[in-house]
């Protein structure tokens, strides 16, 4: 099985709204279709939160503590999202504290909305230390919830998870770069000069191949995958399903 590392350069239309920065997020603060999602662990949002956002219990897009992916289409995901008031016309923008397992479990959720049919999908870079770094003034302790039901419907996408026998028959297996490759110490992403140096040396695939992407842990193949898919239109990719997740 050959092991390769994947690099993509050229961004397509959707580039942008991969990653978001806070004066983005701050000119759309008001916006009615806006759903800002806090992914870190309640006690934390329950001490100090953007204003506006609502938290989300990411054990509730799990399978079970023994089996985190949920990459196939389900159910239970639609309705989780039409709890937090996800409609189709929604702009979900997903945050976390600045460290590695809430910020993976960030791109985790974005990933399973992507999955889900859902594209509209941010991550606000850097976290909540970056916008507190410039909008202190605009984070409170008081919970909100939805205001309403949303009527966001799942529409099925593409099997993402594989096993080893869809792999053999089908695709190859990448190796997939560390979040500490991808991201600075504090969680904004490097910029697309940054990641063509960490890259230039490896292969280019192309959109048409496919592959599935590894790594030890399936949280951290997740970050790539959102990566991979969302930021550089690698519709193809795939997340190779280990014993470890």
């Amino acid at each position: 099985m050959k092991f390769i590392l994947i690099l993509f350069f050229t961004l397509n239309a959707i580039a942008y709204d991969a990653f978001i920065k806070p004066d983005t997020l701050y000119k759309t603060i008001q916006d009615e279709n806006l759903i800002l999602l806090d992914a870190s662990d309640y006690a934390s949002y329950n001490q100090s939160h953007i204003s506006g956002a609502i938290h989300v219990d990411i054990s509730k897009f799990l399978k079970s503590k023994y089996a985190r992916l949920s990459g196939n289409f389900s159910q239970k995901v639609e309705n989780e999202m039409q709890k937090l008031g996800i409609n189709e016309t929604s702009h979900i923008v997903i945050y976390s504290r600045t460290n590695k397992d809430d910020y993976l479990n960030a791109t985790y959720l974005a990933s399973i909305f992507l999955q889900h049919g859902f594209e509209n999908v941010s991550i606000l870079d850097g976290g909540y230390m970056a916008w507190i770094f410039k909008y202190n003034d605009v984070v409170t302790s008081k919970a909100l919830k939805p205001i309403a039901k949303g009527n966001f419907k799942a529409i099925y996408n593409a099997i993402v998870l594989v096993d080893d026998e869809y792999l053999n028959q089908n695709l190859e297996i990448v190796s997939a770069k560390s979040v500490k490759e991808i991201f600075f110490d504090d969680l904004t992403l490097k910029s697309e000069l940054e990641l063509k140096k960490l890259f230039e040396n490896e292969l280019i695939l192309s959109k048409e191949t496919k592959v599935a992407i590894y790594r030890d842990t399936s949280l951290a193949a997740y970050a790539n995958w959102f990566i991979l898919y969302k930021m550089f239109d690698l519709k193809n990719m795939k997340i190779y399903k280990t014993t470890t997740e």
